[in-house]
């Protein structure tokens, strides 16, 4: 890094304080910011005054977004004995209104998570008949993937044991963000419910000694809502069409101060710096913050995406979620997510801000991550994190968020859950990162790890389906574009300190957009641009990720012949896209 920006970097560090995040955080511990709720907008007018009172310029839009808010739960055992179970509904389950639903409660291992990975995008494996019309219940939180194996199998309801004291809220639609006509069918069709370890373990030994009845009740409020959304648009001085987008949610569940209270401060503090600085930035910065989140399984970043879907695809260089910053005890940087291009430059702003190490993994399919479809580098979602040790000591399971403190999506979540320290640390890491995209040259991407990733998976898909299936023209074409870019790299280095509005480094910076349109939507996105996958796990190139199932299966079956056409479709798509990879660079 040059003197200048070195220099830059410094001026905008220094400058963070967390006055205003002080004041944020005592304001929103007194606010539940439940989606289209009052206290949503007064905790969007309150980020808002801020806003005004600096100077930042900034729109609020009031979009209308499709919700699901749970209003009460019930369960109650009514034979062998009689019992009554505090209970809660995620957003999207069926509601059974005024109704109380009774069957038979059969219990279906399926185990806890074992990593926040596994807290989305967990599965029932269970086909059985024997199921149907039956109440199950099952370990784990009440998630997508989860309630809609049990949707599947046509059981009456479906209760979940959480792993700890508190129940946990969440939301069980596969559907990211609102239905159009291709997913409008597939909301979840039965009532699901959540309890916490000591009621559910309790039901569990029941149903191990006999046949157990219950009854049970969902209520939610369900319908398309408006809701204030918050775009601030901080112009750059050299290419100001191009931005970095920044972006977290303002709702919660109940008072929700590590997810995501210290996300807004965070937000509002890095507006305000980059704001004051803007004379000092080559490309924009948007910032979002979103509605929806919670209860609209990410509608306010799907409806921005929808409705900004060109712009983003021309101009949006990256997006950088934040959500869950500056929690309690959250001293590692070893369970951050990012794009396997942006991993030097990741590495590099925690390292060089905070003085730490750091690792990244591959994006989960969560966090408002609603513009993988566009092919949109990206990182961050999570940011500092409890260290392994320290999670072990205290006994705590896996959660989503909250820097892994187990307050997350309960009650619980309170100040206390926030430490300013890691807050301050975490906003610098923000700032930083940000800036060195806004401000580079040359886009700091380097996408031969991302084409290394994409060799290492395709050869793994090799090795599962032995001699069913070849992978030989997609890994060809990989390695191909893996030695083309080792020379293209080569080729760009001495534009590293132009001027942003070089036409050579300008086209460069279009070619490296470009080639991440192509080569992340292919490894993140399976309908297409413009199109939103579901709120399920998206194994890497999904499209011939079917690969590791031949193994069990027959030979010329039926499921095996429309899996090996399914595996040629994918490799012409993964094939096609390393092709177009390649005719950028050469261009």
């Amino acid at each position: 890094m040059n003197t200048i920006y070195k220099n830059t970097e410094k001026t905008l560090l220094d400058e963070i304080n967390l006055d205003a995040s002080k004041v944020i955080l005592e304001k929103f511990s007194t606010l539940v910011r439940e989606s289209s709720s009052e206290d949503e907008r007064i905790a969007f007018a309150h980020l808002t005054h801020f806003l005004e009172e600096w100077g930042v310029p900034h729109k609020v839009h009031h979009p209308e977004l499709y919700l699901s808010v749970p209003v009460h739960a019930g369960v109650k055992v009514t034979s062998p004995a009689v019992k009554e179970i505090r209970a809660k509904t995620p957003a999207f389950a069926v509601s059974t209104g005024d109704q109380w639903m009774s069957g038979e409660l059969v219990y279906v291992p399926s185990g806890h998570a074992a990593d926040m990975q596994e807290v989305f995008h967990s599965q029932v494996s269970v086909d059985s008949s024997d199921l149907k019309g039956k109440v199950v219940i099952t370990e784990g939180l009440a998630m997508p993937g989860k309630v809609a194996s049990f949707d599947k199998l046509g059981v009456l309801g479906a209760i979940f044991v959480n792993p700890g004291k508190n129940i946990h809220d969440g939301i069980c639609t596969t559907i990211w963000g609102a239905p159009d006509l291709d997913t409008i069918d597939n909301e979840p069709k039965i009532p699901a419910l959540a309890v916490n370890r000591t009621d559910g373990d309790d039901l569990i030994e029941l149903c191990k000694q006999g046949m157990v009845q219950v009854e049970f009740q969902t209520v939610h409020k369900k319908g398309w809502f408006a809701c204030p959304l918050i775009d601030i648009f901080i112009e750059g001085t050299e290419e100001p069409e191009k931005y970095v987008l920044l972006h977290g949610h303002l709702d919660s569940w109940h008072v929700g101060i590590g997810d995501n209270t210290t996300g807004d401060a965070a937000m509002l503090e890095m507006a305000r710096v980059f704001y004051k600085h803007r004379d000092k930035l080559k490309r924009s910065l948007r910032i979002a913050i979103w509605p929806g989140h919670s209860t609209g399984r990410y509608a306010g970043s799907t409806w921005f995406a929808d409705t900004y879907g060109l712009d983003l695809d021309a101009n949006c260089v990256a997006q950088v979620n934040c959500d869950s910053p500056g929690c309690r005890w959250a001293t590692s940087y070893d369970y951050s997510e990012w794009m396997s291009e942006v991993d030097e430059l990741c590495k590099g702003a925690i390292l060089d801000t905070v003085q730490q190490g750091s690792k990244g993994s591959r994006p989960s399919r969560a966090g408002d991550y609603s513009f993988n479809n566009i092919g949109i580098t990206s990182f961050y979602m999570l940011s500092s994190s409890m260290p392994e040790e320290l999670l072990k000591e205290k006994g705590y399971y896996p959660v989503g968020g909250c820097g892994a403190n187990i307050e997350w999506h309960t009650e619980d979540d309170l100040l206390h859950v926030a430490d300013l320290d890691i807050l301050l640390k975490d906003i610098k890491i923000y700032t930083a990162s940000i800036l060195r995209v806004v401000n580079a040259s040359v886009l700091p991407y380097n996408f031969r790890n991302t084409v290394d990733e994409f060799a290492q998976t395709i050869q793994a898909y090799q090795e599962a389906a032995g001699a069913h299936f070849s992978f030989e023209t997609a890994l060809t074409e990989a390695r191909q574009l893996r030695e083309e870019l080792e020379a293209y790299y080569q080729a760009i280095e001495g534009l590293q300190d132009g001027e942003v509005t070089d036409p050579q480094v300008k086209k460069v910076n279009e070619q490296l957009q470009e080639l991440g349109r192509n080569l992340i939507t292919i490894n993140f996105s399976r309908r297409g641009k413009f199109r939103h996958d579901p709120a399920l796990d998206v194994p890497k190139l999904p499209d011939i990720a079917p690969a590791t199932t031949l193994k069990n299966l027959t030979p010329d079956t039926h499921l095996y012949n429309v899996t090996i056409n399914h595996l040629r479709r994918g490799q012409n798509r993964v094939a096609w896209a390393l092709r177009e990879a390649k005719r950028i660079i050469r261009s």
